[in-house]
């Protein structure tokens, strides 16, 4: 039988002895120690059991002296345009309100506006607004397409101003002064060069953007605060541009009418029904809203599409387009009206406000007035093209 003795002597003749009990053996109960000599004292050991040492830690401090050569965890970035920095985190989300009370609220609002709205309150405003409106539209229309023009331009430009002007209210930094120039020269230069001038101004505009930001003009947040410029300079620019290219049409005047007539069509519809008859909340987006004015609006639409043909406004006397056309061009506006609407409600809702502006009495702001229109502008131009 071999002993522990003779098991050292196979380990020691084998070249396997290390000074330590043969796995056979039993436990001696010792634990390791570090030798008295060692370089390393025993706190760099003990440390360890402390647990990780953070930048933000009050003892931080000790950890860099205990030898570590970790930098310290950079500061936190706050993503925030118009918040409080020092409540909202990136990689956070808090929702003070739980959905079914978010929406509670937003149907409350809405009904307590629409009784507020059948009340009376500025209806005669709104009418006598929208029939000013109209009539120098109209007036334009019958003078010139050059008149036209400048009015569209000058439209677009107050709206743009309203825009912009709301962006930096809850904390943005857009570059004003270069997207209102965008927009203005959108409208000009298609009538000038036609279609192929938007690309050209949507270029020239992302380059001086990123001069502008890149020169230190615009100060910081460079990547959110171009996106709500270039975002305005489509939504406004782009779009209303369109109203130019219905202008440059052998019937042009008449289609911008139509054009005009039939976004009205859907605002009065929508509004009028909508008081009467609303009870259903159609968007948490816009509370005053209701499925039943979403219904009239469309219906109206329709309707007016019906008389554009019927009272031959513009090209839609049978020549080049019929009843049929109309029809079409009626529905598909009944469409895409209220996405436009509710597109504009969308941002006032994420930049919490309620009008963009209030040079309009009872309608709030051009914008507020035009957010349909936009929308409707290029769906007919597009529709004609397809039509003729």
């Amino acid at each position: 039988m071999n002993t522990s003795d003779d098991r050292d002597n196979e380990g020691s003749n084998s070249g396997d002895h290390h000074g330590l009990p043969h796995w056979t053996e039993q436990g001696t109960g010792e634990v390791p120690r570090v030798p008295a000599d060692s370089s390393e004292g025993i706190d760099t050991w003990t440390s360890l059991s402390s647990g990780p040492k953070w930048a933000d830690d009050s003892d931080s401090g000790d950890a860099r002296e205990g030898g570590s050569n970790l930098q310290a965890t950079p500061k936190r970035v706050d993503l925030t345009i118009g918040g409080d920095p020092s409540s909202e985190d990136f990689f956070s989300y808090e929702q003070s309100k739980s959905l079914p009370e978010v929406t509670d609220s937003i149907i409350a609002e809405g009904k307590k506006t629409r009784r507020g709205a059948r009340g009376g309150g500025d209806l005669l405003t709104r009418i006598a607004t929208g029939v000013v409106l109209g009539g120098v539209a109209i007036l334009c229309l019958a003078i010139s397409k050059l008149l036209t023009l400048l009015l569209i331009a000058v439209v677009l430009l107050a709206a743009s101003a309203e825009f912009f002007g709301s962006l930096r209210k809850v904390g943005y930094q857009p570059a004003t002064l270069l997207g209102m120039v965008s927009v203005v020269a959108l409208p000009l230069s298609v009538y000038w060069r036609g279609e192929g001038a938007i690309g050209l101004v949507l270029f020239l505009s992302l380059v001086a953007g990123i001069l502008w930001y890149l020169l230190g003009i615009g100060g910081a947040r460079p990547v959110p605060n171009l996106a709500v410029v270039i975002l305005g300079i489509v939504y406004i620019g782009v779009l209303g541009s369109f109203g130019v290219l219905l202008l440059d049409h052998s019937e042009g005047r008449g289609l911008l009418l139509a054009a005009i007539l039939l976004a009205a069509g859907y605002d009065i519809g929508g509004y009028f029904i909508g008081r009467a008859l609303g009870r259903s909340p159609l968007t948490e987006v816009s509370p005053n809203k209701t499925i039943e004015g979403l219904i009239g609006g469309a219906i109206s639409t329709v309707g007016v599409s019906v008389l554009i043909s019927l009272f031959n406004v513009g090209p839609f006397d049978g020549n080049p387009f019929g009843f049929s056309d109309a029809l079409i061009v009626g529905i598909v506006v009944a469409f895409i009206a209220p996405i436009g609407d509710l597109a504009e409600s969308l941002i006032k809702r994420d930049l919490r406000i309620k009008d963009m502006g209030s040079i309009l009495p009872g309608h709030g702001g051009v914008l507020d007035r035009c957010d349909a229109l936009l929308f409707v502008l290029p769906s007919v131009y597009f529709m004609v093209r397809v039509l003729a």
